[in-house]
């Protein structure tokens, strides 16, 4: 029933939005009261009441007398006639452009014969090149001012005399590059134009205000959907961390390439305290997402459809992001989705596929006659008496069994078992069309993720209508979106397959699959994971969504506008997880506690407003000016409920109602939230003769989220730049830009629990008193909690030579996070174990640079060369022993990271080891003062290496020839270490990783070949029989990497055979994206869900 309200909620919204704008533009009147001023001023009054677009040459207005009107509700075309006919002008509408000509030719008498009707036209087509008509395009006679319009199917009609010499035309559109043809004929003409690449890299979108490159402080990067596709067609995410070296996406090494896992995501790396991601409730280090002026979030920009982007503009700097206040600590990526052309109808086609193919070169297990030599060797089946047979019976029997399965070819490769070629398929069709005064978009993308384990897969269905509407000063805009998103989970971990023993059969004699395998002598079961994946269990996550951004904007003059936009959206989600009771883990268990049925919903709303003022103007030629004035709010309403059931007898009917009860020690959840913000901002910005820019920002946010004495906060930034490419005495240089760019400033960052800063208490129906129900503190807030703010510093250049062959970017950055927002231990008395408070900072500096050279640069035929890379270093101040707790707890646990003063966050803490020592076996440690020693101590520990690389970035290069290009992008890294996991779970300390039955499960290779077995052995593991558990340097190695991760042809066509099918553009690209990966280590990556390389294929058709 809630679903049906919200769709009549969209219908009645949708309904009413078009009635409102279906405004004949014709009927459009103006109310004018002028006194004897220029036809000029009296065209620009005109255009301000009705919007309609003007084209003309100020020329002939010279010697034109003054105008003087007065009108009252009267009909705009009315009064244009009235005043253009009685001063000797035409004029014609095309398109809704009014063209403004003079009757008679410039520096001509009235009596001139070439002012006598037309003897002949030139007539012609404008198209661009994929064959698609420019609605619209102007085209001029060089030299004159006569001019005219194409129509909707880009056609025209240049009227000329018969004593007339053939013209040179000038052809223009906006995005396109302007053409010059001779005209040598009376034939009809095509006029192909060229889209000018370099617009949308001159626009910056901020998200709230457009500027000019040109005249911008700020680090941006700018990107279209055609950048994203020409290295991958996997996913926004994907292409951006290819392109950006700013972009970073922190490798998962437990869930690899899992479609339902989002990505860790930073841009020039931390601005808080890592490894606290549940204390949060989010993650702190995670970039600001807009979508069309609108908060988004990081799994709706995944799903996103990449061939819905018109831009995005990654901001990196104070002077970029700080419009966006105390979100914007740690970037905003702004995202503006695909706006309709006008013209007659036009449908574009976009499909995308691929092959995911699983990456397990990272695994080295043991096959399956090493794997039982290791268990003899290591003691798995006891000791060995003096004839080398074991002692126990029942072992020594059990053994040969095994043995004799060796010998005859058994050796099941396990982890193959549950993986596949995944298979994705995504499509995507745009409607667009309209004139000046309205156009419309419809959108329609599917997609179906298919991912490299059996069973998992993500599938996306999204439907948008865009409209925009234009009537006099007047434009609307409305943007709906509805999407669906369905998301099934493997039935098994991966990494359960990666421990079974190659010497077991998958099946019986009968081709059953096996449940459990009995291990003699220990009276314990090893469980078939494939069994398992076979039964009726499911986990699956279903959301439901939709959005509607509202904007109306005022032309009150034309360099000052009023805009308005409003936002409303609403999820509804639910994640069920059935296991059956056949599953291998409720073996033992009464029918009464087996099987398990869990069920989490969720819903969550927003409104989103914002309302801005912006000014902008240039005076004197010499003087731009631009200014934003604003006021923004939201509010954010989340609720979540679950519960667990048990006590199935069969998996045929998966859902509550065949339940015993509740599990045993649970009660159903309930949980709600609600946060609220409110922002005012100011943005300015000025240049001098487009040389000297500045550019500043103030904005003063509130938010629930903080103490009742710190709602609100302020942030500021300061930009300024030199265009030195512009001044005098570059002017006969090669240079074509070179700007020198510098800001400061201090966003913030409100990445935080919503009730960070409030006591929060949580009902417990096991303690009932004589007042009802007892409740027991679960969030202990901190009500004089301050806001978390980055002083971010950046300095940097973009350099361009030799007619844009050479193009440098480099960006080097301090920031500096004071006061964190950490948790500190509290006695467990208190009811908690942390409480929030602000402590200490963070400093992180470095640099990003990108390059990209030009070798050929010729019509048909360009081959360039690209680079980039990144450094970054980041060290915390002034923290003391205040989380010392965590520090013990990573200990406790293995984990290498510390919170002291001075180190890294990437820091890799352990005891220094100078290796196993050939004599014993054992291994030798170096304590803090250089002695050596066989105890070991936690005291010792030290920093020994950083996950952080020295340097990373990509190497690449693309030739293209006429329609045909083919690229290639290598990732490197250089520097930095990581903690080989494999080596301490998987060679030394396997009981450890797999409880006391470890050797019974499978192992890596080196656990076989590389361990200390006698003395005057030069190993770098212990002995094959001992487990020592200590975290030292021998585990920590240097990572460095090249990867191939991004392959791509493709090609573009316009030929007439595609017009058979009624198309006019064809383009096709082939991909593979991390297709290879040679590193410097062989560590086990994909725990839990594996790896994949990517081979991809995408086809784009316009009718």
């Amino acid at each position: 029933m809630k679903r049906e309200r919200l769709f009549l909620v969209v219908i009645v919204t949708f309904y009413c939005t078009v009635s409102a704008w279906a405004i004949p533009p014709d009927d459009r009147t103006v109310t004018l009261k002028l006194n004897n001023v220029s036809v000029e001023t009296f065209l620009n009054a005109l255009k301000a009441q009705t919007g309609v677009d003007m084209l003309y040459n100020s020329q002939i207005f010279d010697g034109i007398s003054k105008v003087s009107v007065s009108v009252n509700n009267e009909k705009w075309e009315t009064v244009l006639k009235d005043v253009l006919t009685s001063r000797g002008l035409n004029y014609t509408i095309r398109n809704g452009i009014v063209v403004i000509s003079s009757k008679k030719k410039l520096g001509t008498q009235p009596d001139d014969p070439r002012t006598s009707p037309p003897t002949f036209y030139i007539t012609g087509k404008i198209i661009d090149n994929k064959n698609e008509p420019l609605a619209g395009a102007s085209i001029l006679k060089k030299g004159t001012t006569e001019a005219v319009v194409a129509d909707q199917d880009g056609i025209f009609n240049l009227p000329m005399s018969s004593d007339e010499l053939l013209p040179t035309l000038i052809i223009s559109f906006i995005g396109f590059e302007k053409k010059e043809v001779k005209i040598n004929g009376i034939k009809p003409v095509t006029i192909i134009l060229e889209e000018d690449v370099t617009e949308i890299n001159e626009i910056i979108v901020t998200g709230l205000y457009n500027r000019s490159r040109d005249s911008y402080t700020g680090s941006v990067s700018t990107y279209s959907a055609s950048d994203l596709k020409s290295v991958s067609n996997q996913n926004i995410i994907q292409s951006l961390k290819t392109l950006d070296p700013a972009f970073v996406t922190i490798e998962n090494v437990d869930f690899g390439s899992d479609p339902n896992t989002l990505p860790d995501i930073e841009i020039r790396g931390k601005t808080s305290i890592m490894g606290l991601t549940d204390e949060y409730g989010t993650n702190p280090n995670q970039p600001l997402f807009i979508v069309d002026g609108f908060e988004s979030t990081l799994s709706y920009i995944t799903d996103m459809s990449m061939d819905m982007i018109q831009s995005i503009n990654i901001l990196k700097d104070a002077a970029s992001t700080a419009i966006w206040g105390s979100k914007a600590a740690n970037g905003v990526v702004v995202i503006e989705t695909r706006r309709p052309e006008t013209g007659k109808l036009k449908l574009n086609y976009n499909g995308n596929y691929s092959l995911s193919l699983p990456d397990l070169s990272d695994y080295n297990l043991m096959n399956a006659k090493e794997k039982l030599e290791y268990e003899r060797l290591s003691g798995r089946w006891g000791l060995l008496n003096a004839n080398g047979s074991f002692q126990g019976a029942d072992s020594e029997a059990e053994y040969m069994k095994r043995l004799a399965e060796v010998l005859r070819g058994v050796d099941t490769d396990w982890i193959h078992l549950p993986l596949r070629v995944g298979f994705t398929n995504k499509h995507t069709l745009f409607a667009e069309g309209g004139a000046n005064e309205i156009r419309y978009g419809i959108g329609f993308s599917y997609g179906n993720v298919e991912g490299v384990m059996k069973g998992s897969g993500r599938e996306t269905v999204n439907g948008n209508i865009r409209l925009t509407y234009r009537t006099g000063n007047l434009s609307f805009n409305n943007i709906l979106n509805i999407d669906n998103v369905i998301s099934n989970r493997e039935k098994v971990e991966f990494s359960r397959f990666a421990l079974m023993n190659p010497y077991l059969r998958k099946t019986d004699e009968n081709g059953d699959v096996v449940k459990s395998y009995y291990m003699i002598g220990r009276n314990y079961r090893m469980n078939n994971p494939l069994w398992d994946t076979e039964l009726g269990s499911f986990n699956k996550i279903s959301q439901f969504s939709f959005s509607n951004n509202f904007q109306i904007e005022w032309r009150i003059l034309n360099e000052l506008r009023a805009t308005s936009s409003f936002a409303i959206g609403k999820k509804e989600g639910n994640a069920t997880v059935f296991i059956s009771p056949f599953h291998t883990s409720f073996i033992g268990y009464s029918s009464n506690e087996t099987g398990s049925y869990t069920r989490g919903d969720s819903q969550s709303g927003y409104y989103n407003g914002d309302i801005r003022v912006t000014y902008g103007k240039l005076f004197k030629d010499v003087h731009r000016t631009n200014f934003v004035l604003g006021f923004n709010f939201r509010e954010d309403k989340s609720t979540s409920s679950s519960f667990a059931a048990t006590g199935f007898v069969d998996d045929d009917y998966p859902n509550p109602s065949a339940a015993e009860g509740y599990k045993p020690n649970s009660n159903p959840t309930y949980t709600e939230s609600t946060s609220r913000s409110a922002s005012y901002y100011l943005n300015a910005g000025y240049a001098y003769d487009d040389r000297y820019l500045l550019d500043a920002n103030f904005r003063m946010d509130g938010s629930s989220i903080f103490g009742v004495d710190h709602h609100f906060t302020n942030t500021w930034a300061i930009g300024i730049g030199w265009n030195i490419h512009k001044e005098t005495f570059m002017t006969n240089s090669d240079m074509d830009n070179l700007k020198l760019r510098a800001s400061i400033g201090n966003p913030g960052n409100q990445n935080f629990n919503d009730y960070i800063s409030e006591r929060v208490y949580a009902y417990n129906n096991g303690n009932l008193n004589k007042f009802g129900t007892a409740v027991l503190v679960s969030i202990f807030g901190n009500p004089n909690l301050k806001w978390q703010k980055t002083l971010d510093s950046n300095v940097g250049f973009d350099f361009a030579a030799f007619h844009n062959r050479l193009k440098i970017n480099f960006d080097y950055f301090y920031k500096e996070t004071d006061p964190l927002l950490v948790y500190i231990g509290t006695p467990s008395s208190t009811g908690v174990t942390s409480v929030p408070t602000n402590l200490g900072s963070q400093r992180t500096k470095g640099f990003n640079i990108s390059t990209n050279y030009r070798i050929i640069n010729k019509k048909d035929i360009q081959w360039s060369v690209n680079a980039s890379g990144r450094s970054v270093n980041s060290t915390y101040h002034g923290l003391g022993n205040s989380l010392e707790k965590y520090n013990e707890s990573n200990r406790a646990s293995n984990n290498l990271y510390r919170y002291v003063d001075g180190a890294s966050p990437n820091d890799l803490w352990a005891v220094r080891s100078k290796g196993i020592d050939p004599g014993t076996g054992k291994e030798i440690f170096v304590k803090l003062n250089g002695t050596e020693t066989f105890d070991y101590d936690y005291s010792d520990e030290q920093v020994i290496g950083n996950t952080e690389p020295d340097v990373e970035g990509i190497i690449g290069s693309r030739l293209s020839y006429k329609g045909l290009s083919v690229s290639f992008n290598l990732r490197y890294r250089f520097g930095g270490q990581t903690f080989m996991n494999s080596l301490y779970n998987k060679v030394e300390n396997v009981n450890r990783f797999s409880g006391s039955m470890g050797r019974w499960y499978n192992q890596d290779k080196r656990a076989l070949y590389d361990r200390w077995q006698n003395p005057g052995d030069n190993s770098k593991f212990l002995g094959i029989k001992e487990e020592a558990n200590l975290i030292t340097s021998r585990f920590i190695m240097d990572n460095n990497i090249l990867s191939g991760e991004s392959i791509t042809l493709s090609y573009e066509t316009q030929a007439p055979w595609i017009h058979s099918i009624g198309a006019s553009n064809l383009k096709l690209n082939a991909y593979m994206n991390d297709i290879f990966r040679i590193a410097t280590i062989k560590n086990e990556r994909g725990i839990e869900y594996p790896f994949a390389h990517s081979v991809s294929f995408s086809i784009g058709l316009r009718f």
